[in-house]
């Protein structure tokens, strides 16, 4: 169905209003209803009102999602569309699904999203599914559409499908998004303590310093034991931690003393035989997850 090794297949749609969305998106669901195919629509409460009223009969046989809400967090989005996935696919050999993208006006947030979308080739590489991206150039930037070439090996314009010509090498794109910056200057070193669970104490003074919330600080504590415990295992130990506030955000940094890892996807993989799930859940407590090699050592920022 998808690329080479691949069983996905993961395509854009950029429309213009609800009337060419509607015009592609129902014969595309339609035909693979009749193909015996499961089919998924996510979209917002009035998109999929739309295709539900617009389906008509046929709206029983589709699975519908609200995901107003749900792009908070690019690794969270992942794992709830894997969630709908993976329970389609125990009812059905194969799906079809439709997805109106939802990014904010953010520019700040363009980068992310856009490894978002690369990631996803891989992150679903496993799954029988042809997935449409719609998105609705009225409510996504203009540079976000630009990007879905990047990230998409067919995009439809104008109701055409056209081979993406600047379709990126997934792992390259991500990097390159990812490229870690120049160490923050305002974090502070914080003791890496005798185990976990000294490290997670002093980590909770530093959060409560910062006035992070309960909830959000109970997630970075969750998520940077995870990365605490990776540079235990496989990178040699723990050399440095710092921690502190940068662009408005709480970042921890946890350095190892080992030559670190060079997958631009860890944590972005959603589980399956071979691939664990202590990153996949770290990243989805957290905003982004960065890591690098630097002169200090191999580092992991944990951006809450």
């Amino acid at each position: 169905m998808g690329s080479a090794g691949s069983a996905l297949r993961h395509d854009a749609f950029v429309y213009d209003d609800e009337e060419s969305f509607l015009a592609l998106s129902l014969p595309f669901l339609r035909e693979g209803l009749e193909a015996g195919e499961g089919a998924v629509v996510a979209h917002t409460r009035r998109g999929l009102a739309a295709v539900r009223d617009a389906l008509g009969p046929d709206a029983e046989s589709v699975t519908f999602v609200d995901v107003g809400a749900a792009y908070t967090r690019p690794a969270r989005t992942l794992a709830a569309y894997h969630a709908v996935y993976a329970d389609e696919l125990g009812r059905v050999p194969s799906l079809r699904a439709v997805a109106d993208v939802q990014v904010g006006p953010d520019p700040g947030d363009r980068a992310v999203w856009t490894a978002y979308e690369a990631a996803f080739n891989r992150s679903f590489a496993h799954l029988p599914a042809w997935v449409l991206c719609t998105y609705d150039t009225g409510a996504v930037p203009e540079e976000v559409c630009e990007d879905v070439w990047r990230t998409h090996p067919q995009v439809v314009t104008g109701g055409t499908w056209q081979a993406s010509d600047r379709f990126d090498d997934v792992d390259a794109l991500v990097r390159a998004l990812a490229a870690a910056p120049d160490p923050p200057a305002r974090l502070r070193p914080v003791p890496a303590g005798r185990d976990a669970e000294e490290f997670r104490e002093h980590l909770a003074r530093e959060l409560a310093a910062e006035g992070v919330p309960p909830a959000r600080a109970l997630d970075a504590l969750l998520a940077a034991t995870e990365v605490y415990a990776n540079a235990v295992r496989h990178g040699g130990g723990v050399r440095t931690v710092r921690a502190g506030r940068a662009g408005g955000r709480f970042v921890c940094e946890v350095v190892d003393r080992g030559p670190g890892f060079d997958d631009p996807l860890a944590g972005y993989l959603a589980p399956r035989p071979g691939v664990g799930a202590g990153l996949w859940v770290a990243r989805q407590l957290t905003w982004q997850i960065d890591f690098a090699r630097a002169a200090d050592g191999f580092t992991a920022r944990i951006v809450l």
